[in-house]
């Protein structure tokens, strides 16, 4: 049994949330979101993103760089990640080189995350993957 002014404990366990903006044309825009699970808060720590076109195969040298724009909303409080949507490298990383967060992001349980996506080419259709890499963070007695 727990002692009344004892705070719960944190378990940490490491996980990913994905979001795939899959043939995204050239000129068009797309929304996707993901929610956080029930069972626990999420830490965002690190962002990557891979892109492709046609899934065609990538060597480092002929690495896909997209030339599009992505807007993060935390909409449990309404709030963007950044003032403008920003071109998609500014932020994600790669899994060789991930993004970095200044500050980790906490999103509280059963909270959603919405992406919103412009693919500013006038003719190339993008596969675009978003990995957002962090830890579950499970209360457990103390």
């Amino acid at each position: 049994m727990r002692n009344p002014g004892q705070r719960p404990k944190l378990a940490l366990a490491f996980f990913t949330y994905s979001v795939n903006f899959s043939a995204i044309a050239g000129g068009a825009n797309g929304t996707e979101t993901f929610d956080i699970e029930a069972d626990s808060d999420f830490r965002l720590q690190m962002l990557t993103q891979f892109t492709s076109i046609a899934v065609a195969i990538q060597t480092d040298a002929t690495r896909v760089i997209p030339i599009s724009t992505v807007l993060i909303t935390d909409t449990g409080s309404g709030r963007n990640f950044m003032d403008a949507a920003q071109p998609v490298n500014n932020l994600f990383g790669t899994a060789k080189d991930p993004f970095v967060l200044p500050r980790a992001k906490i999103f509280p349980a059963r909270s959603t995350v919405r992406i919103e996506m412009s693919n500013l080419t006038g003719a190339t259709t993008y596969n675009i993957t978003l990995s957002f890499i962090g830890v579950k963070m499970y209360k457990t007695p103390g």
